[in-house]
Order: structure tokens, then C-alpha cells, then sequence
């Protein structure tokens, strides 16, 4: 009896019920690495804010508790007036440490957190230096976040004296919530103004910009 040798070739459906399986695993994978993008990028805005608080913590350590005056739209290396975060580089010393990957790309600009002074413009309808000694409600207070707001691009001095910089737009990332970081140092994520929990006043809970 003449034995037949089986060939080990798959055949054409076989082949066409592997590439299912393979594209509805992918397609349950790929939400799911998303999400894990998103979250890694979310991490390291907040990373970066944690490294400018504690930058902010150290300036004012060493100049009477004030913080550098933010001004209007002044370049990087702009001698008169000099854009705070040039003004605070030897407490960061990295200037990739101002650049938040999803607000950087939305907004095409490296300066993607601004210096809470708007408690400042209250009360001196000026601008200048934030006083870290007249902050009451540190775990409230506002002291820098993402800005989710269109400054020009070359701006390196972004605040918020006079317009709202978090929850003016939609946030374009983070899970369409904006990172903030607070007195205390402390950062968290939100998608609108919280009252028991943020204020842009020195002394006062819950005011809103």
C-alpha cells in the first residue's frame, strides 16, 4: 500500500480565521494601549510640574519668599524684563522640563505652564512677584498648571493675570482634564473649576478666576 505524505500548509481558511482572531485581539488591544499612552504622558506633565514647584519652592527660598514677576508676552532671553521661567532655569536647570507633550503639540509652543499671579492682579491691579508668604490656602491655591490657552508661541512668560490659562478651552489631552499644581506642591488632574477644592486667591476658598 503506497502511503500519502500529509503536507503541513494551511489551508486558505484556516488562514482567513487567523487573521480574524488576529485583528479582534488588536482591536481590543489598541483602546487599551491608548489609554496607556495618554497615562504615561499625563505622568509626565505632572512630573513636570512637581520639578517647577520645587524649582518655585527654592527661588523663593532664596529671594525673601517672592517668586520671579511673570509679565506680558516676553521672549526666552529677553533681558528687560526677563520671562520668569529664564529666571528660575538654575533651580530646573532642564528646559525640557516646561514642555508638557500634549499642550506643546496642540498649541505649537515649548512654554506650556504659566505662573499663578492672578491673586497678584487682584489686589495691586499691577503686575508682580507671588508672594509664597501670603499664600493661606496652600492645598487650594493655584500655583501653576498646564497652560491650556493660546499664548504665541515664542511666549516664555505665560500667567494668568487676566484670562482664565485651564479651563477656558477643552483640554486636547490628559483624558480632556488639565494638571495643576498647588501651594503645597501638590498636583492633581481636573476637568473644570472645583470650589471646595482650588482657589486663585491668596486667603479666600473656592474663588474662581
Amino acid at each position: 500500500m503506497k502511503i500519502q505524505n500529509r503536507t503541513n500548509a494551511f489551508t486558505l481558511v484556516e488562514l482567513l480565521v487567523v487573521i480574524a482572531i488576529i485583528a479582534i485581539l488588536a482591536g481590543m488591544l489598541l483602546p487599551s494601549l491608548s489609554r496607556a499612552k495618554e497615562k504615561a504622558v499625563t505622568s509626565k506633565c505632572a512630573n513636570n510640574l512637581r520639578q517647577l514647584g520645587l524649582a518655585m519652592q527654592m527661588f523663593g527660598d532664596d529671594n525673601d519668599d517672592l517668586l520671579p514677576q511673570a509679565n506680558g508676552a516676553v521672549p526666552w532671553n529677553n533681558t528687560a524684563p526677563v520671562p520668569w521661567t529664564q529666571a528660575m532655569l538654575d533651580y530646573y536647570k532642564n528646559t525640557n522640563t516646561l514642555v508638557c507633550p500634549v499642550m506643546s503639540d496642540f498649541y505649537k509652543s515649548p512654554f506650556n505652564y504659566f505662573m499663578g499671579s492672578r491673586a497678584v492682579y487682584v489686589e495691586t491691579h499691577a503686575d508682580g512677584p507671588v508672594n509664597l508668604k501670603r499664600i493661606q490656602l496652600p492645598t487650594q491655591y493655584i500655583l501653576s498648571g498646564d497652560c491650556n490657552y493660546r499664548f504665541l508661541p515664542n511666549d516664555a512668560d505665560p500667567d494668568n493675570y487676566d484670562r482664565d490659562t485651564l479651563f477656558a478651552e477643552s483640554s486636547p489631552g490628559h483624558e480632556q482634564r488639565v494638571n495643576i499644581l498647588f501651594g503645597d506642591l501638590h498636583i492633581k488632574s481636573y476637568k473644570k473649576f472645583q470650589t471646595n477644592e482650588m482657589t486663585f486667591a491668596f486667603d479666600l476658598p473656592g474663588i474662581p478666576y
